[in-house]
């Protein structure tokens, strides 16, 4: 892995495709079922193998996996959602696609995800929500002990956005638990996109130890129905019943034959992942403009981003991601405030300054390029490229 080049431009994150992973989507293509066939229920089964949860649900997509998991917890009208401001859009999304109401804890700058105090803080302000959705941001988990324990307190659901996070773990009380789970929430969630730990082309997943909610999110990802019961008993075995509106959220056999042969390659992945974050980690020089990622990042986490963050003025950032570019170091930033975005605005006057450490880390944040299919010399570049366009912008 990392043996052949890649041609520029370098792009922040991309799939890692071989013949094997070919080979296995082509297989597909000569049987009976290449939508709802078997190789779903493998994908879903391997998924609970690695994670430990006792259920998984496969779907069309990540943000279709969020959608799903708050339909599965009645999230309705004027509930309460809360949520880090620093995550795409999807996070916030799937709780106004319910009927509810978001609102952002800021960030805990040690960890970049949602901040536990601040949460606390809020419920004992006496806005408890309904549901919390810490992200484990670039792949490092959130606080999910320290949010389970206030769920416990004040009854509230969890949906861990663990997207970045396939292959992470965290400790509490020294135990190991993988990301997704699903020890210290009531749901998780994945996704496949191309650019995540693996890829089914567009995929994603809901995780739960409750098979009431795993029967729930299956139902809602294929149209609300239901085959069984005393009615198709007395029908016969075509019938079925919508009981309640559901989605057409299903993932096919062709993607997940994808992700069963992605899967096989996971270790490998996250080795890799590592080691080109702690190459940048040893080379790169905090305390020269340069603010290195959180130190769980090389330790705990499967890491999907690097988010290198720059000790200046926001147009510092800017000017060396321009220069960056123009030697094809395509980084990216991760991620504006969803709550700057106009449909939040405009919904609940949301203004700049409501959390100020999540606008201080974008002003200044740059995720690096950062996939399995990185060579040596991509890296050397890399740092190279991030080296110059400091000492000349900072």
């Amino acid at each position: 892995m990392g043996e052949k080049s890649k041609d520029l431009p370098l792009p922040y994150g991309r799939q890692f495709i071989d013949d094997d992973d070919i080979r296995a989507v082509s297989a597909v293509l000569g049987d009976d079922l290449i939508t709802c066939g078997p190789r779903v229920e493998a994908l879903e089964a391997a998924l609970c193998r690695i994670t430990g949860a006792k259920y998984a649900v496969a779907c069309s997509n990540g943000t279709a996996a969020l959608h799903l998991a708050c339909l599965a917890l009645g999230i309705g009208t004027d509930d309460l959602g809360m949520t880090s401001p620093i995550s795409f859009l999807a996070s916030a999304n799937c709780v106004e696609y319910c009927g509810g109401k978001v609102d952002f804890i800021d960030i805990d700058p040690a960890s970049l995800c949602l901040c536990v105090t601040d949460l606390e803080s809020e419920c004992r302000n006496g806005r408890v929500p309904k549901v919390v959705i810490p992200v484990d941001f670039a792949g490092l988990a959130a606080d999910l002990p320290g949010i389970k324990a206030l769920a416990d307190e004040y009854g509230f659901y969890v949906i861990e956005d663990a997207a970045h996070a396939l292959g992470s773990v965290y400790r509490a009380g020294g135990v190991e638990y993988s990301c997704g789970s699903c020890a210290h929430t009531d749901l998780a969630v994945f996704s496949f996109h191309p650019v995540k730990t693996i890829t089914t082309g567009e995929g994603g997943v809901v995780m739960t130890n409750d098979r009431s909610l795993a029967d729930r999110v299956r139902a809602f990802r294929s149209h609300g129905v239901e085959r069984s019961g005393t009615a198709a008993a007395r029908e016969g075995e075509w019938y079925y019943e919508m009981k309640e509106l559901g989605y057409n959220y299903r993932i096919t056999d062709l993607q997940c034959a994808l992700g069963l042969s992605q899967l096989e390659k996971l270790n490998r992945f996250k080795a890799r992942r590592r080691e080109i974050v702690a190459f940048y980690n040893r080379v790169l020089s905090a305390g020269s403009g340069i603010i290195l990622p959180p130190e769980k990042l090389a330790s705990q986490a499967c890491p999907h981003l690097y988010p290198l963050q720059l000790d200046g003025p926001p147009e510092i950032r800017s000017k060396v991601f321009l220069t960056l570019r123009q030697v094809g170091i395509f980084c990216q930033v991760h991620y504006i405030p969803i709550y700057w975005q106009p449909y939040y605005v405009n919904k609940y006057g949301f203004k700049k300054g409501k959390c100020a450490r999540a606008e201080v880390y974008y002003s200044r944040c740059l995720s690096l390029p950062l996939f399995p299919g990185m060579t040596d010399e991509d890296m050397q570049k890399v740092v190279t490229g991030v080296e110059a366009a400091v000492a000349k912008h900072g």
